[in-house]
């Protein structure tokens, strides 16, 4: 949950850096919420509109942790402009995310240089 909230701590920060492991923690607990909310509607027969709430609260937070984390594998942020690309757009991005951080951003992390 630490990730999550860090998240939205740094929800306008699109230059920063963020690491695998923070990137895929945000993402679990995102899930865990869509789908317990997803069971809410189901189980009030709600038409959607709590999921398309939650969809819109997270929108900017979701996209900044995905800039800084293309960031932290090395790839420019436009990479992101990937996901227009019909049909296998996504499963490019899901790649692109599972990068390894790259050494200059670590050292960059750590406030060294190269």
């Amino acid at each position: 949950m630490f990730w999550y909230i860090e998240a939205f701590r740094h929800y306008l920060d699109f230059t920063g850096y963020t690491h695998r492991f923070a990137f895929w923690m945000f993402i679990l607990v995102h899930s865990l919420i869509t789908v317990l909310i997803v069971i809410i509607e189901l189980a009030t027969h709600n038409p959607g509109w709590l999921d398309d709430w939650y969809s819109l609260l997270t929108a900017l937070p979701f996209c900044a942790i995905i800039c800084r984390r293309l960031r932290d594998a090395g790839l420019p942020w436009w990479s992101l402009g990937v996901i227009f690309v019909p049909v296998i757009g996504i499963l490019i991005l899901i790649y692109f995310l599972c990068f390894p951080s790259q050494p200059s951003a670590e050292l960059s992390r750590l406030g060294g240089s190269l």
